[in-house]
């Protein structure tokens, strides 16, 4: 037999947790910016990946000029994430 495995690795438990609703109104009330923005960036994507962009966010939150509302879903949308995943609904993006 040759060494090729026939099962596949197990996900990673927490790769597989991913932000419904509640989970982006919540990082919303941690960013004190409106939920609709984080939930059209987050909504569907690996909690650890949003928890790890929420904590870039607040890093960069006294930065001048800097919107969280404005560049997670900036971010979002230039990676194919959150709403703008081409994987939804037969490969069409959320919003067209």
């Amino acid at each position: 037999m040759d060494e090729t495995s026939v099962t596949r690795e197990h996900a990673s438990p927490t790769r597989a947790i991913v932000a419904d609703e509640a989970f982006c109104a919540q990082a919303a009330a941690v960013l004190l910016c409106d939920p609709v923005p984080i939930r059209d960036a987050f909504l569907g994507e690996p909690a650890e990946e949003v928890l790890e962009m929420v904590r870039w966010a607040l890093k960069h939150e006294a930065d001048e000029g800097f919107d969280a509302a404005r560049a997670l879903p900036s971010w979002a949308r230039r990676r194919g994430r959150g709403r703008w995943r081409k994987d939804r609904r037969g490969g069409a993006p959320a919003d067209g």
